[in-house]
C-alpha cells in the first residue's frame, strides 16, 4: 500500500487478525494514516477520527468507520479492551464535532451493506445525509448492486472484493464549493483491456508469488468433484465443501461431532488436483481447532444462533459433521431446530 500510494484507510476486520498491538505497529510504518472514529481502548479513539485537507482550494473532510462485527469476527484475545461502538452513533458525532469545518464530506467504511451487516453503511448515510460520498467494504459488493439498493441522496461505492477493480469517483464542485454532481465507476481488465499494470508493483508481485510457489504449488490432495465454496452459498446452506472440512476437523481432533463455520470458507476448489495454495485460499486465517465437551441443549443454542438469520446469508452458518438436525426457517431465531 505504501507502494502505491495509498492517502487512507480505515480498519476492516481482518485488518485485526494478528491483534490490535500489531496492527498499530503497522501503523508506523504505513506512509497513510488509518482512520477509525469508531474503535477505542480505555474510553479514548485509537486511531485518527478524521482528516481535513485542501484539495484545490476545497476543504476535503476524510473519516473512517469500522464494522462493530469485528469484536466477535476477529480473535478476542487480540482485542483485549477494545471496543467498536455503533457507526450510525459515532458517524453522527464526528459530522456535528467537524461542522462547518469542510466543503465535501467523505467516509471510509468497512460497514458494508449486504443483509448480514448490521448496521449498514446505508443506515449511516440515512442517519448522516451531509455525507457526499461512501467508500464502502466488508460486504464484498459491487457498484452495481449498490446503485440498486442505495436509496439515499449519498453517493455509495463499491468495489467488490479480491482486487477486481479499482474504483474511481467524480466530484464537480463549484466556485462557492458545493457538490454540484458525482458519479462512480469500477475499472477492470474486462473494461479497460488496454490498462497496463505499474511495473514495480507488478515485479514485487512475482517475486513473492515466486518464492510462495515453491512451497504452495505441492499437490497433496485430489478431488473428483468440485467442492463449493461461493460466499452466497456457504453463508446460507451446508455444501460438501463445508462437510469435507468439517470432517476433516472430527478426524484430527476425535470429536464425536464437529463444526466448520461458513464465514470461515473463503472459496471454491475445483475437481483435481489440491495444492496447499489452494487449501490456503479456501481457509487463509490460521484459526485453531478447538474441542470442548458440552451439553446437547448448549449445542442446540449454537446450531439455533448459527441458523438465526436465515435466508439472509451469514458468517455464522453451520456445516457439520456426524450430526444432523431438522431446520424450520418459518420460525422465529431462537426455535428453527
Amino acid at each position: 500500500m505504501n507502494e502505491v500510494g495509498y492517502s487512507f484507510m480505515t480498519t476492516g476486520n481482518h485488518d485485526y487478525n494478528y491483534g490490535t498491538t500489531r496492527l498499530l505497529q503497522l501503523e508506523k510504518e504505513a506512509k497513510f494514516k488509518i482512520l477509525a472514529a469508531n474503535v477505542y481502548k480505555g474510553g479514548k479513539r485509537v486511531f485518527t477520527p478524521y482528516v481535513i485537507q485542501n484539495v484545490g482550494g476545497v476543504r476535503v473532510a476524510f473519516f473512517g468507520l469500522a464494522s462493530p462485527e469485528t469484536a466477535y469476527k476477529s480473535d478476542p484475545k487480540g482485542l483485549e479492551g477494545v471496543t467498536f461502538s455503533d457507526p450510525v452513533v459515532e458517524g453522527r458525532k464526528v459530522a456535528n464535532e467537524i461542522a462547518g469545518q469542510y466543503d465535501v464530506l467523505v467516509l471510509l467504511s468497512h460497514v458494508g451493506t449486504d443483509a448480514s451487516s448490521d448496521p449498514t453503511s446505508i443506515k449511516v448515510a440515512q442517519a448522516i445525509p451531509e455525507i457526499d460520498v461512501i467508500l464502502d467494504g466488508h460486504s464484498h459488493t459491487t457498484l452495481e448492486t449498490l446503485q440498486k439498493i442505495n436509496q439515499t441522496p449519498v453517493l455509495i461505492a463499491s468495489t467488490g472484493s479480491h482486487g477486481a477493480g479499482l474504483g474511481v469517483v467524480d466530484l464537480v464542485v463549484g466556485t462557492n464549493r458545493s457538490v454540484i454532481s458525482k458519479a462512480a465507476r469500477t475499472i477492470t481488465v474486462a473494461n479497460s483491456p488496454n490498462l497496463k499494470g505499474d511495473e514495480k508493483i507488478g515485479t514485487m508481485i512475482k517475486d513473492l508469488v515466486k518464492a510462495q510457489d515453491a512451497v504452495l504449488s505441492q499437490v497433496v490432495a485430489k478431488s473428483t468433484v468440485a467442492l463449493e465454496g461461493k460466499r452466497e452459498i456457504v453463508r446460507t446452506q451446508q455444501t460438501n465443501l463445508g462437510t469435507l472440512i468439517a470432517n476433516g476437523m472430527r478426524f484430527v481432533s476425535g470429536a464425536d461431532v464437529a463444526l466448520m463455520n461458513g464465514g470461515g470458507i473463503r472459496d471454491s476448489m475445483p475437481a483435481g488436483d489440491i495444492t496447499k495454495k489452494l487449501i490456503y485460499t479456501v481457509l487463509p486465517f490460521g484459526n485453531y481447532i478447538q474441542v470442548a465437551k458440552i451439553k446437547g441443549a448448549e449445542f442446540k443454542a449454537i446450531l439455533e444462533n448459527g441458523v438465526g438469520k436465515l435466508p439472509a446469508p451469514d458468517g455464522r452458518m453451520p456445516h457439520l459433521a456426524n450430526l444432523t438436525y431438522k431446520l424450520d426457517v418459518s420460525k422465529p431465531a431462537g426455535q428453527r431446530v
